[in-house]
């Protein structure tokens, strides 16, 4: 009996210790996701229990759905800014010109694609060769809000990520049948939950009179707006893509000011259609007459 009892007791107090290790790192877990650090300035400082950022009550995105998804981070010197972009061929992601420039001095980028990427995960990690924005970007109107990165290595063969193919016609727009679109951004459920993982949320497109209404001004024509119907992107999702009958129709401009709200959003984006994208090859608009020589 006596030897029984000292088993039991062993058996107990190990079980007990296992409990407490397994509790102790699932803390652990908890304190690195923490929606209380301010991943957006690079800074560890507890931002509050409200923190924005990120598409809020979207709903999970996997990449074998969505393989154009890149979360990016933008780093100047010790701070990173989080954004997002579209894989538009395998060398070259798009995103947005006034996200890029909230960065500041940019001195390195990362692009994280693949399966279900997220800031703390993803399959795929890129550093870039370089990046440009749009030779017509103007930062008081957004017109052209595009910038493109281009790859140090191709994404070419990598399991979920592809290149989407852009918009090249206008949509007619209309007030009594909407055309339903989807961004997709990193992943804030709530104002306090946060699962660093791509989301979706679903937007529709709005007329021209209904953008210079909201906005009190007319947009310039490289600008479209939208409406959300489920979820809306924020802080974090500059960049962003929009996209409309499975192609890329939009870029979200960068947001600032973001909010938790059941309010629904209407935002800026760079209209892709009417954008020249790249725009640094030459127009050719008189090409060189040929001579023929008729034979008698």
């Amino acid at each position: 009996m006596k030897q029984s009892a000292k088993l039991i007791f062993l058996v107990l107090l190990l079980g007990a210790a296992h409990l407490g290790k397994a509790q102790q790192e699932e803390s652990d877990v908890a304190d690195a996701d923490s929606p209380g650090v301010d991943e957006q300035n690079g800074s560890n400082q507890p931002s509050g229990g409200n923190r924005v950022g990120r598409i809020y009550t979207g709903v999970n995105a996997a990449s074998a759905n969505q393989p154009y998804a890149a979360v990016l981070s933008l780093n100047s010197g010790s701070t990173s800014t989080k954004a997002m972009g579209a894989i538009i061929s395998n060398t070259t992601v798009l995103t947005s010109a006034s996200a890029v420039l909230s960065a500041g001095s940019i001195t390195a980028i990362t692009v994280v694609v693949g399966s279900s990427p997220g800031i703390l995960g993803g399959t795929f990690r890129y550093d870039y060769k370089g990046y440009e924005l749009h030779s017509g970007f103007d930062s008081a109107t957004l017109a052209n809000d595009v910038a493109i990165i281009t790859m140090g290595s191709s994404f070419a063969g990598l399991t979920n990520v592809q290149p989407i193919a852009m918009a090249t016609t206008e949509i007619a727009v209309s007030t009594t049948t909407r055309t339903k679109c989807v961004v997709l951004g990193w992943g804030q459920t709530t104002s306090t939950t946060t699962n660093f993982r791509l989301s979706q949320a679903d937007y529709e497109l709005l007329t021209d009179q209904e953008c210079a209404t909201e906005f009190k001004q007319s947009l310039p024509s490289s600008l479209l707006c939208a409406r959300s119907v489920s979820g809306y992107a924020c802080n974090m999702d500059g960049g962003a893509p929009l996209v409309c009958n499975g192609q890329l129709y939009g870029i979200l401009t960068n947001q600032t000011g973001c909010t938790a709200s059941s309010t629904p959003k209407i935002q800026k984006f760079a209209k892709l259609p009417v954008i020249r994208i790249p725009w640094n090859i030459p127009t050719i608009s008189n090409p060189p007459r040929k001579n023929y020589v008729s034979c008698p």
